[in-house]
């Protein structure tokens, strides 16, 4: 069995030249806070351009929030998205959503931790409300830092930026993004969101066992099923060799075509990012 460590990000800064602290009132701020590091993106939306990409190096989840803070509390942004990755989270129709039945939706799935609360966001593209849970002590640190913060779950911007992508699609396709203890697969039918799920992982068999079992009980075929990754994964590792063994359509997620990037960005491995960049679209 391959034990595998999982990917995290090494330390990371990308700052367009055009960049002026000066006029931060104009640009939209996407965070991404994950268990054992944080991710943040500038987008000058006035010219629907990224001009800055910071990545943490790997750190205790206890030094997560703190060093967020030292980066970014001091500046005033436009709009502000903070997306927090956790396995808790699940969809819910509109039809079937009432406010104040909100917590017992989400018990139907999940236990509560006295250490948690309970969040809902609207899905704008699948009439659904995407109901999940975050640490208080995120939730409380992010309306103490950003006054206008929306918080979302990474599965919001990850599934938003999927619907975009195939909005000329009509095929079935499956995508996987990784997260530094679990990852999230999707399978769309065109615009048609069919499946979103969490698995938990420690190697590359493990990923390969979730992936392969959901072909199979859906009757995938993977011969022909397409496989896109993004998140912490990278191209040169065993759950990418070990995938490629079993499905032979397997391949990278791109920079999303609905933004600009400046030319330090376009440098990078696209797919890490890829539901970052997307946040924008939850706004």
């Amino acid at each position: 069995m391959t034990e595998t460590t999982p990917v995290t990000s090494t330390q990371l800064s990308l700052i367009d030249e055009s960049f002026d602290v000066k006029n931060s009132g104009a640009y939209h701020l996407s965070v991404l806070i994950d268990k054992k590091y944080f991710a943040y993106s500038l987008l000058d939306s006035k010219a629907n351009k990224y001009i800055a990409l910071y990545a943490s190096s790997p750190m205790d989840e206890e030094a997560v929030l703190e060093s967020l803070s030292l980066q970014l509390k001091s500046i005033s942004f436009n709009s502000v998205t903070c997306a927090l990755a956790t396995h808790k989270f699940t969809i819910v129709p509109t039809a079937l959503f009432e406010e104040e039945n909100k917590n017992l939706l989400f018990h139907f799935c999940y236990d509560v931790a006295g250490t948690e609360e309970v969040c809902m966001n609207n899905m704008k593209n699948l009439n659904a409300k995407n109901i999940f849970s975050i640490p208080k002590k995120a939730g409380d640190f992010i309306k103490k830092t950003f006054s206008n913060a929306r918080i979302i779950h990474s599965s919001g911007s990850f599934i938003e930026g999927l619907l975009l992508l195939n909005k000329n699609n009509s095929e079935k396709k499956v995508y996987a993004d990784f997260h530094s203890n679990y990852f999230e697969l999707v399978l769309l039918e065109g615009r048609n969101l069919l499946l979103s799920n969490t698995f938990k992982y420690k190697t590359a068999e493990d990923i390969a066992y979730y992936i392969l079992f959901v072909y199979e009980q859906l009757g995938l075929n993977p011969e022909e099923i397409e496989l896109t990754l993004s998140g912490l994964i990278e191209k040169v590792s065993a759950e990418h060799s070990l995938l490629f063994n079993y499905i032979r359509h397997v391949k990278f997620a791109s920079l999303p075509d609905t933004f600009k990037y400046t030319y330090k960005i376009e440098s990078i491995q696209p797919h890490t990012y890829f539901s970052l960049f997307n946040q924008y679209l939850c706004v």
